[in-house]
């Protein structure tokens, strides 16, 4: 049996709270449900106590392979938030920070050198409409071996729930958060007697989600690996996330 997801339950509670079953929504009620799924997501990503959940800039770890220079990012990437750092038996090169694209392709015309890598570059892949754009790291020099690395990344904006990526971000405990503020848009979008359960409900799950967010990110814990300065991200803890699989 497979499992159900957020976007099933989602629907369900707002069907239960709204009084009408999803089967007898009209084209009207659904374009409204979809605005709520969207506004409750912008409620906790971009909440007003400005809290960033340590969930929205997870680590991508992955390997490099012998004489391979570009690798594709996850579906959610937007951006690096510092140096790539080396992990494992690697862990003592320096980090791996960024030039632009095209400082990096002049660089790679002039020596088409291998060895450990020491800058990067983003591109975009071509889209052709039918699948979501990614991104796509650039090694210089060329890898000549393999290295296992990680890189702390902002996850980019999320719309809304769909059939292709049916789950909230923040893993499963955080489904009660994002449906508390689903709910809550419902309750200012379909009610037409002025009510704020769900609202006041969702303020008081939207500070106890924070409390928790905030306990998980230890402080300073000493320095992670690689040559860095002590101010460098990698002197704090960061979360961990395979982003997908590893290229």
């Amino acid at each position: 049996m497979s499992e159900t997801t957020d976007l099933a339950i989602v629907r369900s509670e707002i069907a239960s709270f709204i009084g009408t079953p999803e089967a007898r929504w009209d084209t009207r009620t659904s374009a409204d449900v979809e605005s709520a799924i969207r506004r409750g997501i912008e409620l906790v990503v971009h909440n007003t106590m400005s809290h960033q959940w340590s969930w929205m800039r997870p680590n991508h770890r992955f390997e490099t392979a012998d004489g391979q220079r570009t690798y594709t990012l996850p579906l959610d990437f937007e951006q690096f938030i510092d140096a790539i750092y080396f992990d494992g038996n690697e862990y003592g090169h320096t980090s791996i920070t960024q030039l632009p694209a095209s400082r990096i392709a002049q660089m790679y015309n002039e020596y088409e050198n291998t060895g450990v890598p020491t800058h990067y570059a983003l591109s975009v892949l071509s889209h052709d409409g039918n699948s979501r754009q990614q991104h796509q790291l650039i090694l210089h020099p060329t890898p000549d071996s393999a290295y296992s690395l990680v890189g702390p990344y902002q996850v980019g904006p999320i719309r809304s729930l769909s059939t292709e990526r049916p789950w909230f971000p923040g893993g499963p405990e955080n489904r009660e958060l994002f449906i508390s503020a689903c709910l809550a848009a419902v309750e200012s979008k379909f009610m037409d007697q002025p009510m704020t359960d769900k609202q006041t409900q969702f303020q008081s799950d939207l500070v106890g989600a924070i409390g928790r967010d905030y306990r998980r990110q230890p402080r300073n814990l000493g320095q992670l690996g690689g040559r860095t300065r002590q101010n460098d991200h990698r002197w704090k803890l960061s979360t961990t996330y395979l982003g997908g699989q590893d290229v």
